[in-house]
Formats: C-alpha cells, structure tokens, sequence
C-alpha cells in the first residue's frame, strides 16, 4: 500500500509495526532483535557517560565530531569538503570574512547544531518541540545562501521535485504543509508506550523520515530532517558526544540511504529503514567509544611514564628514564602511528635532540624500546614508530 497525505497525518507508520507484531508471533523475533541492538546502544551510552571526561580531551572528540557531521550532512546534499576545509571556513567566520557558498553551508551547519544544544539546555527541566524550532533550523542551515524560491525559515509555496527516484511532497499547497507540521509536532510532543514506538532511537529515526516526506521548505529539508534527529537524540541525553553522528552513517551509506527513505513511500513499512538505521547508530556510538578509550590509554600511558621519570632515583638503571623520553612519548601519544622518517624530521622531535648527539637519541631509542613504551614496525615497506598500549595489558606499578 502506498502512502497518502492522509495516512501520512497520521504519523502512526511505527505504530502500525507493532500491531503486526502482536498478530504474528514470527514477528515478535524481529523485534527482540531490534531491543537487543539498542540494549546494546544503551550499554555503550552508559560505558560513555561513566567514563570522567578529561579538560580539552572531551573538547576535542566533540569538535572533531561535529566537523565530521556537518561534512557528512553536507555530503549527502552534494558539497564535498574536507574536514580541514570545513575548520578553515569556521576559521573565517569567526573572522567575519566573507564565506564561498560551500564555506557558508559548512558555517550554516555548525550554527543548526549549536542552536540545538543551546535549546536544549534553556530548556532542559521540561522540553516541548514547537514548529517555530524546527523553522528555526531551517533559517540557521539556509541563511545568507541563495537557493531559488527557498525562504530560510519559511514553509513553502511550492512543491519542489526531490528524491532518488524523483517525486513530490504528498503536502502540495502550503495550507496543507501548516495542517501536517501542526499533526507531526503534536506527534513528536507524544509520549507511546509502546516497544517499539516508546523507543526513542527509532523516534528519533521516523522524525527524519517524516519531516523529509513532509518537505515543508524550499530547499534544505535533508538537512533540517537530519538536525532535527538529532535534536530528538540530544534532547533524550543519547550520547553527547555525537548525539548528531547519523549524519555520518547516512552519508557513508547513501545510495541504500535514498533508496530507503524512498521504499517507505511505496510500502508504509519504515521497519528495514529503522532497522537499518540503528545498527547504524550502534556502530557510530560503539566508534565513540573507541574514541574514548584511546584517549584513556593515552592519559594511563602517559600516567606510567610520568610515574617512571619521578621515580627513577629509585628505578633500577635500566628503568631510568630522562625528560627526553617522557617528551617523545607526549608527542607520539598525540599523533599516533606515523612515519619514522616523519617523526625524525618533526620538530618536536628536532627540538627535543637539539645539540644532542646521534648515540644519545639511539640509547633513548633502544631504552624507550627495551620498556615496552615504544613500538616500531614496517608496513608496506615503511618504518613506523607509535606508542605501545599493548604494554598497559600486563603493567604492574612497583608500589
């Protein structure tokens, strides 16, 4: 059965879902698999919550994060930009220098995304979604850029042409776009008890798939349906970290993305896209905290060098170690695995050998090696040199 306008109001695709389920025992297996990928979800939130955020290094994952989705949400529509191009352009806004238009998208972004973390915290006791929010965003991801009859902030006249395969909004005229943005955020204001449309990654899911069906604005709907998905997720404290990382699975998978999202039309069964759609979210918040991890393995490492240096009068010779040491591995702890070659010639590492001779630097090698603290190793025929968390598996501390 296709979609209609009049089924569409009824925002109710989910719910649909689970009165199947109740029917049919079968089907009941699919949803225990949905509930086990989120119970995972949540274990991994919680993993991420429990774990003490570190100054500048939380910071730091966050950003990095947050430039990545906006390059991902960007990509989706078209404008590729790296992430180094994506910080030169927030460079050049803070500047007030004039922006190219990718630059002003990528700025655009960064401004939809703020302003949702600042709603959100102005709101924090009791948080209701309001359309003026959701055009809000819109105006934020649209400003300052010409894109035809788009108004930034403002529902359409128009019904434009969107989508893999091409179509139109089932809302043709913009009285009909105000009667269905008025049913869809009264459905987001709805608290459902049910198993599946109780759950909040799923809500968060169709929010995006009904705005996008719903094409309320001239251009930039993709967009403001991807914010406002994560607005959903942040608003529930799923992960801060990167409660807006969908964007990154979307983009990385966006020919089976637009097929989707186009399947819902033709079938009213949001079930594979759902289904879909959280595997991903699992995978984003389980590299979250991958992310996290090596931040900590990169604090305990440097924790047992530091420890080494303060306590050397009492190491054994071949445990002493010198102020050079413990700068070498501050340094490869922040880069990783890189190049020998690459580091030699580093200025950190120049700085810290400056005036040193070439059997001083070699007996701070083999030392940092012999202890574990260092590993080097050739891939495709190149020498690398990185730090060694493997050493963290079997460290015991001499207290």
């Amino acid at each position: 059965m296709a979609l209609t306008l009049e089924k569409l109001m009824k925002y109710d695709l989910v719910e649909d879902i689970e009165s199947g389920m109740r029917r049919n025992e079968k089907k009941m297996n699919l949803f225990f698999e949905f509930f086990n990928i989120y119970q995972q979800i949540q274990n991994t939130d919680q993993f991420i919550r429990d774990f003490p955020a570190f100054p500048g290094s939380t910071d730091k994952i966050r950003r990095s994060e947050l430039v990545s989705s906006v390059g991902a949400t960007l990509a989706i529509e078209g404008t590729k930009l790296t992430e180094e191009e994506i910080e030169a352009s927030f460079k050049k806004a803070d500047l007030n220098r004039e922006l190219e238009r990718k630059e002003q998208e990528a700025q655009n972004s960064k401004n939809a995304y703020y302003y949702v973390i600042d709603l959100v915290k102005k709101h924090k006791d009791k948080f209701t979604y309001k359309k003026e929010y959701i055009k809000q965003i819109h105006k934020h991801l649209t400003e300052n850029i010409d894109y035809g009859l788009n108004a930034p902030g403002r529902y359409r006249d128009v019904n434009p042409i969107f989508g893999e395969p091409p179509r139109r909004s089932l809302c043709e005229t913009r009285a009909q776009v105000e009667a269905a943005m008025s049913s869809f955020v009264n459905w987001l204001n709805k608290e459902k008890a049910g198993p599946l449309s109780g759950n909040i990654v799923a809500k968060a899911i169709m929010a995006h798939y009904y705005l996008t069906e719903i094409h309320p604005f001239g251009d930039g709907n993709g967009r403001t349906a991807r914010t406002l998905e994560a607005l959903v997720l942040f608003v529930n404290e799923i992960n801060p970290y990167c409660f807006w990382s969908l964007a990154n699975f979307w983009s990385a998978n966006r020919s089976e993305y637009v097929v989707y999202l186009g399947n819902i039309r033709n079938t009213c069964n949001p079930w594979n896209f759902l289904m879909w759609g959280i595997k991903g979210y699992l995978k984003e918040i389980q590299r979250i905290k991958g992310l996290v991890l090596e931040k900590a393995k990169q604090l305990m490492l440097m924790d047992y060098v530091r420890w080494l240096h303060r306590a050397k009068k009492q190491q054994k010779r071949e445990k002493k170690i010198n102020q050079r040491i413990v700068g070498v591995l501050e340094f490869l702890t922040k880069t990783g695995d890189m190049p020998f070659d690459k580091f030699l010639s580093s200025p950190q590492t120049t700085a810290l050998y400056h005036e040193r001779s070439e059997p001083t630097r070699y007996r701070d090698f083999e030392k940092m090696n012999k202890l574990g603290l260092i590993h080097i190793f050739e891939e495709d025929n190149t020498k690398y040199i990185g730090p060694n968390y493997q050493l963290l598996n079997y460290l015991a501390f001499n207290v």
